[in-house]
């Protein structure tokens, strides 16, 4: 019968068994080895006593050559019950004497080892020696036969015991392996009653505290999660139709936000585009059925793309947020909200007139442009709005929509943070937005700028020290077109970092090129936008330029504006950290507008303040100017900073800023930005003045 059929029981018992017969035979048969090496010892050590004991007495028959001597010696073995035979060799290996019991075979020369079994006896061999010089040996041999018996007698005694420790192990093995199994069997007939009777009440009794007794408590346990689960089986027949009504109430639930954001805008919660369309729609019907007006506002954040780009959108996110919730609270109830994409957003005000929506205008222009607090950062932004009436501006809504989108980009053409209704000249606006936008996109494709340079002057010495790169742009069709006109479109296209990166390659090679081989005597500056400096890759375009054209890092000197300092951009600092290697200087263009603090004018990497030319316009005019003038340069000088006065024009300014020790002056006092070739003439005559004073 195969063995995995048998009980537990028998499958103990059996293992048992085998371990206590393996360890049992084991320890006899080591006993026994152990035994038979021992005896088997003893007996070389009597033999080699007794040798040594005849050798020492026959040294005196072996040196005098006398052989009945050495055969009394010998026989002196007869009381020597184990000794059956010895054998006196000379120092010729020839048998001088020998001892023999019972005809016992004596051999004729020694044997080579000093121990060992002979024809059925025990020999040892050990020397004669006389003065350290060997005169013979003697062999003894014993017989076996006692020691054989010893050897069967003690074997007999240690088989005996055997059978008695295997006896005593059956018994311990039978006893162990019933207080294994009884609780086991007990569990398992306790598992059979439960399987036939279905009766879950029913509990393992816990005969012991050994693993055997943990698995009866886990079989408790599973019987109290079976009745457990029975319950909750009863329990959930009950509510399953409790569970099916919320699950309908979740799926009418998830219906309504599903349709909530087919009309609403994810972030701010404001109605969307689709939603805007559809109630102007609605008001435009009803207006038109009761001779109604209706006003539609367009607005935008001014410059949210560079707080965007500058801090990350989600600060630019809770912007919006914010200016959400600002803009709901501008508004009746009846009125809508609608946030199109991006910082764009609508205001739909029905049953309206034209001095109620500049009200409405008024009101948001005020709540947009209060500081906001966003992730430690304090924010003030404006916003440009565009107002079109209903049916004046438009008899449908899409017109009245894209007029009110016109207006709005009249009034950031007008100079932001104002609202402006619709009239029929700004559609030309509008066409002439888009006419130059694709024209300033070839020509940033085709390379169709030029620059000028207005030189930089020593306030005092009238030294030139610097020129700054100002581009230009000349179209074939319009001539010059103004920077005042197409940096702000290139800013809001996203194009203002492609033609600063032009600019400030090209300038870099057209002022080397004055020098020759050279190195340039004059500094270069160069106008970054807010976008470029906030990209990460400022210092790679920067070095890369540097590179390509050769011009000395310790030459170029970029302008950003006070604005990026008062929005406490994070990364400004180390951005601008990265370009010191480079020996690149950082100038801050039209200070004294811009609000920046103190301490973070004093935090950052700067060399040189450019004085606003607001500030300069009204020297002689405006007392409150000049002070400011003054503490600017003074604070400057402090900070170990440069001052450069731009907008010079008179010689009363010029006068002004020499007095309170600005460094230098900028404007059309000295010169207009020319192109390179009127800088290389102006150049030398600086040079050949400065020769000449010095003479």
């Amino acid at each position: 019968m195969s063995i995995n059929r048998q009980s537990l029981r028998k499958k103990l018992m059996l293992l048992l068994m085998i371990v206590s017969c393996s360890v049992l035979s084991l320890v006899t048969l080591g006993f026994a080895i152990s035994d038979w090496i021992s005896s088997r010892d003893d007996i070389y050590d009597r033999m080699r006593a007794q040798a040594s004991i005849i050798g020492q007495n026959s040294v005196a028959a072996l040196t005098f050559s006398d052989p009945d001597a050495a055969k009394r010696t010998l026989n002196t073995l007869e009381n020597t019950h184990d000794i059956v035979g010895a054998v006196l060799f000379d120092s010729n290996q020839h048998p001088f004497s020998s001892y023999q019991r019972d005809n016992t075979e004596l051999p004729l020369s020694p044997p080579e080892a000093y121990e060992g079994s002979l024809k059925g006896t025990l020999y040892v061999k050990l020397p004669v020696q006389l003065d350290g010089e060997q005169i013979g040996c003697i062999v003894l041999l014993s017989e076996l036969g006692n020691w054989q018996q010893q050897q069967l007698h003690r074997m007999t005694i240690v088989f005996g015991l055997f059978l008695f420790s295997l006896l005593v192990a059956v018994f311990l093995s039978n006893v162990a392996q019933q207080i294994v199994t009884r609780p086991i069997l007990s569990l398992a007939r306790t598992a059979r009653r439960i399987t036939d009777t279905r009766d879950y009440d029913l509990r393992a009794a816990k005969l012991s505290n050994d693993e055997i007794g943990s698995l009866a408590d886990d079989f408790n346990q599973m019987l109290d999660q079976i009745q457990q689960t029975e319950k909750e089986l009863r329990d959930a027949q009950s509510q399953l139709e409790e569970k099916v009504n919320e699950r309908t109430s979740e799926l009418l639930e998830l219906t309504e936000q599903l349709e909530h954001q087919a009309f609403h805008d994810t972030l701010t919660g404001l109605a969307n585009r689709a939603t805007f369309d559809t109630n102007l729609q609605a008001a435009i019907n009803y207006a038109g059925r009761r001779k109604l007006k209706l006003a539609v506002m367009f607005l935008d954040l001014d410059r949210f793309k560079s707080i965007n780009d500058t801090l990350g959108h989600a600060v630019g996110d809770k912007l919006l947020v914010e200016m959400a919730d600002r803009l709901s609270h501008c508004l009746r109830q009846s009125d809508t909200l609608a946030r199109l994409g991006g910082d764009e957003f609508a205001l739909l005000l029905p049953d309206s007139s034209p001095n109620a929506a500049a009200e409405v205008a008024t009101k948001v222009i005020e709540a947009v442009k209060q500081p906001i607090h966003v992730e430690g950062y304090n924010l003030q932004v404006t916003t440009s709005i565009g107002i079109s009436i209903f049916p004046d501006n438009g008899a449908d809504a899409s017109s009245i929509l894209k007029n009110a989108d016109t207006a709005m980009y009249s009034s950031k053409e007008a100079g932001r943070n104002q609202f402006n209704f619709f009239s029929p000249e700004m559609n030309a606006s509008t066409e002439r937005r888009l006419v130059l936008e694709n024209k300033l996109r070839q020509a940033i494709n085709d390379s169709r700028f030029s620059i000028h340079y207005q030189p930089k002057w020593h306030a005092h010495n009238g030294k030139m020290l610097g020129v700054e790169a100002l581009v230009r742009w000349f179209d074939d069709e319009e001539g010059f077109i103004s920077p005042e006109e197409f940096i702000p479109l290139a800013e809001d296209c996203g194009l203002v970092s492609a033609i600063d990166d032009w600019v400030c390659k090209n300038a870099c090679q057209q002022i080397q090129s004055l020098f020759a081989q050279g190195q340039p005597t004059i500094g270069l500056s160069v106008n970054l936008s807010p976008t470029q400096v906030i990209h990460k890759d400022i210092y790679k375009r920067i070095s890369t330029i540097l590179t390509e054209t050769g011009f000395p890092g310790d030459r170029l000197e970029l302008e950003i504006t006070e604005t990026m300092l008062s929005a406490e951009v994070e990364q400004l600092h180390d951005d601008l950290e990265l370009l010191r290697p480079l020996g690149v200087e950082v100038s801050i263009d039209d200070f004294g507008t811009g609000y920046s603090s103190l301490s973070r004018l004093k935090s950052l990497p700067i060399n040189t303040l450019k004085i606003d030319r607001s500030f300069i316009n009204d020297i002689g005019q405006d007392s409150g100017d000049e002070v400011i003038i003054r503490t600017i340069i003074d604070m400057a000088h402090n900070l170990n900073l440069r001052v450069v006065a731009e907008g010079i024009e008179t010689e009363e300014q010029h006068d002004f800023v020499r007095r309170h020790n600005c460094d230098m002056v900028q404007g059309y006092l000295f010169s207009r930005p020319v192109p390179l070739d009127e800088l290389a003439q102006l150049l030398a005559e600086s040079e050949h003045n400065q020769s000449v004073t010095s003479y």
